[in-house]
């Protein structure tokens, strides 16, 4: 009588396992950055979602799916939840105020409650032929079906690049466009993914389709997903002009701007800020100064670099801080919460290290000496 095969690990398993516990990792750091978590939301399901499916194929390619029926992580309603989650993510971060309707998440809600239903009903699934001829069983096989979440997943693709399209402004800022370059990025990545995805049921049907095949396209799927989870991460660098520099900006003419036209030009953004404060904006990049001085990004970036001593961040929160530095000092009764807002700040762990960095000590150590002076 032959035996069947001993659940185990090889090499590329534990690297599976690896990776999916890196996406976990990568999910829990979006979600720690209370500024943008409502944001980031569906890019962190995402990440998440595809980090347990990575997980049940472990378990399905070490044979361990077998002894643990009830360690099932629900990979095909996250497959349906992909394409919405994404558009989500990219309407949002056109429109802060855009919602999508419930009912795109119709399938998805849906699927899980059903797969939940016979997970339970069907002792981990060992036992579904003792529910045949139900009509929940055939909606069960039926969203089960790769072919369903591949025809979202491309659906979606299309919705998305037409909202883009149509999002697009007949004026193009800077900020538009590296917006625009950026999303498209994501969106390809979503096809790198779709095209993994749908591939694996093609060429599973050919002879030559072996478990290397199905390493190499896990593979590719999960570097699509946690590239799109990276630049998430990564999204005010991109929009600082930090990241993909090659990409979004290139040089104009390639020539270089003589020091008498950089003193002018660095007195022109000195007299704008002072006058504008444009650091008061939570939300203010290096594209948006860009765009509301008329230089470009490069040039721009350039001129903070060799003139102030800083990159942007650090040049724009010198002045955050002085205006902090001003309301402590103005009424103390204010709270440290309101002022960091108030100045540009999005929280108040990196305020008060910018403050002390700078004074030396925390904003309450500062108000609270000031009004020492005051009362003697």
């Amino acid at each position: 009588m032959q035996q069947n095969p001993i659940p185990s690990f090889d090499t590329w398993t534990s690297i599976f396992l690896l990776v999916s516990s890196l996406g976990f990792f990568l999910s829990l750091i979006l979600g720690s950055n209370k500024a943008s978590r409502s944001h980031n939301l569906p890019i962190i399901f995402i990440i998440l979602g595809f980090s347990f499916i990575l997980v049940q194929y472990v378990l399905f390619w070490t044979r361990y799916e077998s002894l643990c029926q009830y360690c099932y992580f629900f990979d095909s309603t996250w497959y349906l939840a992909f394409g919405p989650l994404l558009y989500t993510y990219i309407t949002r971060f056109y429109h802060k105020s855009f919602t999508i309707r419930w009912h795109h998440f119709f399938l998805v809600i849906i699927s899980f409650f059903i797969n939940a239903y016979y997970l339970i009903k069907s002792d981990g699934f060992e036992f579904l032929n003792d529910f045949k001829g139900e009509v929940l069983l055939y909606i069960y096989w039926s969203l089960k079906s790769p072919w369903v979440a591949i025809i979202s997943q491309v659906t979606y693709l299309v919705v998305i690049k037409d909202f883009i399209s149509l999002s697009k402004n007949e004026v193009n800022s800077q900020y538009e466009a590296i917006r625009e370059k950026w999303t498209s990025i994501l969106t390809n990545l979503f096809l790198i993914f779709i095209i993994s995805f749908t591939s694996y049921y093609i060429l599973s049907k050919f002879s030559f389709f072996n478990l290397s095949w199905d390493y190499a396209i896990s593979f590719s799927m999960s570097f699509s997903i946690y590239a799109i989870g990276y630049m998430v991460y990564k999204e005010p660098s991109i929009f600082n002009g930090e990241l993909l520099s090659n990409l979004f900006l290139k040089e104009s003419n390639g020539q270089e701007l003589t020091n008498d036209t950089k003193d002018e030009f660095y007195t022109q953004l000195l007299f704008y800020i002072n006058n504008n404060k444009p650091y008061l904006d939570n939300n203010l990049r290096l594209v948006h100064l860009a765009d509301k001085t008329g230089f470009s990004t490069h040039i721009l970036s350039k001129l903070i670099n060799e003139r102030a001593q800083k990159n942007f961040n650090q040049f724009i929160n010198e002045y955050r801080l002085e205006e902090a530095k001003k309301l402590l000092l103005e009424d103390p009764s204010t709270s440290i919460k309101t002022i960091y807002f108030d100045v540009g700040f999005n929280n108040k762990a990196t305020f008060n290290n910018a403050f002390k960095s700078k004074f030396k000590c925390t904003p309450s150590e500062y108000k609270k000496r000031h009004l020492e002076l005051q009362d003697k």
